[in-house]
Parts: C-alpha cells; structure tokens; sequence
C-alpha cells in the first residue's frame, strides 16, 4: 500500500514539528476562523428591518410617530402595514394635523393603496443593508432569499469546478485562486447596482466556498502524522464557531452592509498574499510523478524540523510511485455497482442532505426568530462549541451511528415543539432553538466522519464529493424555506418531520 509507506517516510522528515505547527498557525486557525463569513455573512447584509410607505411631505416640526399615524393603516395585531399606505397626499395630510382622524374614518374617506415604490426603514439597528438599498420589501421581498439561493448556488458549482481542478493541477494554486475569485468578487458585489450584476458577482464570489476550506486542510492534513489530522480536524470546527460568533458583532458595530462585506472580505487579501510561502501537498506531487519537486519539500519539512533527509529518499519515492500506478481510484458511478456499495451511498446522502437543509434552515430562518438578531445568531452560534466536544465523546464512546441518529432525533424534537411555544415567554422558544441547533451540529460532525470511514478508500473521493454537491443541491432551498414560512415556526417542523421519516 502507497499510504503506509508514505506515512513512514513523512515521519522521518518530521510529521509533528515546527513546520506542522507553523502550518497550523498561518493557514488553518485564520483560514477556518473567517471562512463561515463567506456563506453567512449575506444573512445580516440582506436583512430587513421594519418598513412602511414613504409618503413625502412631512415638516420638520412633525413627528414621524404622528406622521405615521395619519399615513399607514394598521394590522390585525396593532403593527404599521409595511405594504400598504392611505391612499393621502401631503395636502391631503396636512390639514389633519389639528383634528385627527381614526383609522376607521381614514380607511373610509381615503382607501388604502400599496406603496408608491418608496420606503422608509427603521434604522434602530441597519443604516443600510442590500435589502433596503435595492428595496427588496413586500413584492420584491422575495429577492432576499433568490440572492441567499445564488450564493448557495455558486457553493455547489464552484465544488464540482475546484475540487476537479485540484486534482488535475494541485493544491496550492486552486486554494489560491478560490481565495482571489472571493477577494476579488466579494468586494466587486458590494458596488454593482444592476440585479444582473449584483447576482452574478454574488454567484462568482460564493464559489469559493466549501473548496477554499477543504483545500487548506487538506494541505495541510496530508504533511501531519495521523494523530495531528484529529486535532486540526476537531479544532477546525471550534474555529469555525469562533467566526460565527464574531459576525453578528461585526453586523452590530458596522450597521452597513457594504462595510461588513468590506471587513469580512479584504482579509482574504491577505490570505491570497501569503499563500505563496505555503508548499504544495507532497502527497498530490508523488500522485502526479513530480518527484524532484515532492523530493524538495520533504527535504523543506526536515530542515524546518532539524531531521536529516533519509539517504534513500529518492528510491522510496521510485517505489511508491511504481507501486501507486497499479491502484485504481474509482469515479461517481462505481458507487453503484454494487448493492451494499449502493445502499451505503444513498444513506449517507440522504443523512448528509437532511443534516445539512436542517442547519442551514435554521440559521437562515434568524428573521423569523423573535428579539435580537445579533443576540439570537450569536447564541445558536456558540452552542456549536459544546456540540463539538460532545460530538465527539460520544461518537467515541456510543459509536457514529448511535450518536448521529439520536442527535438528529433530538433535534428534530427539540425544533417541533418551538410550534407550540410561539406565544410563549421569547426565550423559551429561542432556548428549544438552541437545544435543536446543538443536537444538529453533532449529527452533521459525526456524518462526515461517517463519510470518511464507510467509503473504502478507493472510493472515498467520489462518494464524498457526490454526497456533498447532492447535499448542496438541496441547501439552495433553504432561503427560500425560510421565506415562504416568515413570522411561523413551519420550517423547523418540516424539518423535524424529514428526520423522524429518515431515522
């Protein structure tokens, strides 16, 4: 076997050194803490406050209150509409400023009337966001979660597009360029102003996403020793939760999307820089009979880790490249040949799907929560952390199935009962969320150790990558869900039932 052998000449150079450990600090702890801003910040930079009609004509010396009161008809429960206006001028209004109307009186006299194209925005929270800029409200309001969907999109294309060139042309220059295209197109989004543009720039920075995480670690986890891949592994989801939890203060403290798109794109200008000192995985150079280059990066990695370089080096090489043309790795449609292979394949998609279309469900659906955004996203955030060691004790310790079906059941509980708890205190609901969003967090940790351990190994880069792009595929809905069931608690519901049915 080519891995083995392979493994014994990496610990010869060092595999656990100051060179891994400089890995680890420049690339995989900044890498991990700022890729969840890629698919998540777009939350918070299409956000929509309250809203209400823009009836132009209102002194200076009137309050906006009375001046409400006198233009915008109420709901059933009290609340300004946010689409509609009576059906009043400034001239009409004016005059009423000294004997006001009832409601009642206003909606006989005048009628009511849809908005007349223009907004007002409650700015207790936002300056501006991409939804009150383009007025993504009432008829248009479905654009938020059409942008949120084309992001998911680019998510699914640019994994079938970069993860095929990181095997055809390395590493190291496909993580570059899924770090330049977020760089470059991530700050271009900010100031187009057409729809067409604005979609498709967002289409082309959301490409960079999964491949620039999986390409870093895997960079990385192919020049450690097999004890240092569990570490990076578990500690690359605590980072992940670490930039989460930073984001909704980053939204809270810009108040503007663009700035927050500027502050959670440029440091990947950064990244991009500083990539060129990164070696190319040795293992992808031996795979591709570059010995002379593979020769000098283990040759790199001693001297970082003052180890001499082994005297028969180059002949180990010889013979494991020699040894690796008579393996075979299989595609996407050997997964199907035969019946356990195939049933394997479709249960792990079928987890990894619901897992995934479960939590992103729930953290796109933040709008739809009562009280604070940045306070609810921040708190279903940080509850990933204990997820994550608990996660992993009890894969340990229970087995991965166990920990994953149980998990997901105790979500999909957790995240029914909040249909019930609608018109309770606010924090019950809110803790019931955070319950589900922890259960769901060590489900989706465990599936993709479960994808790592139920492929053999040479089908484990096909069946991993069809079930993340199927899994993917799905996740575009979930925007759209989340929209469709605004103000109700229906989508984790859906959910909750998907995963009892699938358990």
């Amino acid at each position: 076997m080519v891995a083995p052998v392979f493994e014994k000449v990496l610990e010869e150079v060092g595999d656990s050194g100051r060179y891994q450990r400089l890995l680890y600090w420049l690339y995989v702890v900044p890498i991990n803490f700022l890729i969840p801003w890629v698919p998540l910040a777009v939350i918070f930079m299409t956000s929509t406050p309250d809203h209400w009609c823009h009836v132009p004509g209102r002194p200076d010396h009137v309050p906006l209150e009375e001046w409400k009161a006198l233009t915008i008809p109420r709901e059933k429960d009290g609340a300004y509409s946010s689409c509609q206006q009576y059906n009043v001028t400034a001239g009409d209004v004016l005059p009423l400023l000294q004997e006001p109307s009832s409601p009642e009186l206003m909606i006989a006299t005048f009628g009511v009337t849809e908005c007349r194209r223009l907004w007002e925005y409650d700015r207790t929270y936002y300056d501006s966001t991409l939804s009150t800029q383009q007025h993504w409200v009432c008829e248009q309001a479905s654009m938020a979660a059409t942008w949120q969907s084309v992001s998911v999109a680019g998510n699914v294309v640019g994994t079938v597009v970069f993860n095929s060139l990181s095997d055809l042309i390395g590493r190291l220059p496909v993580l570059a360029m899924t770090v330049a295209v977020f760089a470059v197109f991530g700050l271009v989004r900010l100031y187009v102003t057409s729809l067409a543009a604005i979609m498709i720039t967002t289409f082309l920075a959301s490409t960079s996403f999964p491949s620039m995480l999986e390409l870093a670690l895997i960079i990385v986890l192919e020049q450690v020793s097999p004890g240092w891949r569990t570490r990076i592994t578990s500690t690359s989801f605590i980072l992940w939760t670490g930039g989460m939890c930073l984001l909704p203060l980053l939204a809270w403290a810009t108040r503007d999307w663009q700035l927050l798109g500027l502050i959670t794109t440029l440091p990947f200008f950064i990244i991009f820089i500083g990539h060129w000192v990164l070696p190319e995985s040795p293992r992808w150079l031996l795979s591709r009979n570059r010995l002379d280059r593979c020769s000098k990066v283990l040759e790199n990695i001693a001297a970082k880790n003052g180890r001499k370089v082994p005297e028969s080096l180059q002949e180990t090489l010889q013979a494991i490249v020699a040894t690796q043309r008579s393996e075979t790795n299989y595609g996407a449609v050997q997964l199907f040949k035969y019946r356990v292979m195939a049933i394997r394949t479709l249960l792990l998609t079928a987890c990894f799907t619901c897992y995934n279309l479960f939590y992103y469900g729930l953290t796109y659906n933040m709008a739809n929560v009562s009280g604070n955004e940045f306070l609810n996203f921040f708190l279903l955030s940080i509850v990933e952390l204990p997820s994550n060691l608990l996660g992993w004790f009890s894969a340990q310790n229970l087995g991965r199935r166990w920990t994953a079906a149980g998990a997901a059941i105790l979500a999909g509980v957790c995240a029914f009962a909040t249909a019930f708890l609608q018109d309770e205190t606010p924090w019950i609901p809110l803790m019931a969320l955070m319950v589900s969003k922890m259960f769901i967090t060590i489900s989706f940790l465990v599936v993709y150790v479960q994808c790592a351990e139920v492929y053999p190994t040479t089908h484990r880069a096909a069946g991993t990558g069809l079930t993340s792009i199927i899994s993917s595929c799905f996740g575009i809905t979930a925007p759209y869900i989340a929209y469709l069931v605004s103000g109700a608690y229906c989508t984790r519901c859906m959910e909750s039932d998907a995963l009892r049915c699938l358990h």
